[in-house]
């Protein structure tokens, strides 16, 4: 069986086409993985040092700090936990091989830390707004540790509560499962109306309080400075005034007193 030159000459090109692509392929996973090893020891040191900077250091175990502790947590266990994992399996292998319920367990736990670090971040921005805005009962709530806490944990259940039983009981609800094998993805990936109330709820709410409190706070910092400023400008015109009716006073004085002198 004879070939043609021609035809040769394309499956040869192909093949070159085919091994630079591969070859363009493992570089942009050595990268993302090089990028990724990165991520992961930043996040795992520098949370794990706010950590122990509550552990070791009493002073630091106030209600507004606990906030930041509850972040430090998920975002530590994002970096040694979530990463880790999305390293080994979507970058070196290239699809996920740790079969079906070690991934539902990886989604649950993986979208419950990003949520939770974005209603952190509200919280943490609530808490400021209420220092800056309502400085009396902020400081009655820094008495009372127990109520942090049970803000801490309402941020977990509530992160929880948002995809975890979507992604642990959606294919036995609605009896079928969409996701193929060697692929780690949500049911709820394909549901439009799901993906819809996740943007709501999930984003857009969030933002909105986000924004709020700290546009709040930065006009309220605006309008204390103007204050102030406007006091001290009137403190300042009023000792001015008084020097100047203490010198005209001294003056006047002295002038009387240099007449009567004089009639002497």
């Amino acid at each position: 069986m004879s070939v043609n030159p021609r035809n040769a000459s394309f499956i040869h090109l192909d093949n070159i086409s085919v091994n630079a692509s591969n070859q363009s392929q493992n570089e942009r996973r050595l990268i993302q993985a090089a990028l990724m090893s990165c991520m992961i020891c930043i996040s795992g040191t520098g949370n794990a040092l706010v950590i122990l900077g509550f552990i070791v250091n009493k002073n630091l175990r106030t209600p507004s700090n606990y906030f930041l502790l509850n972040l430090a947590i998920g975002d530590f266990f994002t970096g040694t936990f979530s990463l880790p994992l999305n390293l080994h399996s979507f970058i070196t292998s290239g699809s996920w091989v740790l079969g079906k319920h070690v991934c539902k367990l990886w989604l649950t736990i993986d979208y419950t830390l990003c949520q939770c670090t974005i209603y952190n971040i509200v919280l943490i921005s609530c808490d400021r707004f209420l220092a800056v805005t309502k400085a009396v009962k902020h400081r009655d709530q820094q008495k009372n540790v127990k109520l942090a806490f049970m803000k801490m944990a309402a941020v977990w259940i509530v992160a929880f509560l948002n995809f975890g039983p979507a992604i642990i009981l959606w294919e036995y609800i609605v009896g079928y499962s969409s996701i193929p094998d060697g692929v780690c993805n949500t049911e709820i990936y394909y549901s439009t109306n799901y993906q819809l109330f996740l943007f709501i709820f999930d984003f857009c709410t969030p933002m909105a309080a986000i924004a709020y409190f700290n546009l709040n706070i930065s006009f309220k910092i605006r309008s204390l400075m103007k204050n102030k400023n406007q006091n001290s400008s009137v403190i300042v015109k009023n000792l001015i005034k008084d020097d100047i009716f203490s010198v005209d006073s001294t003056i006047t004085s002295n002038h009387s007193w240099t007449i009567f002198n004089r009639s002497q």
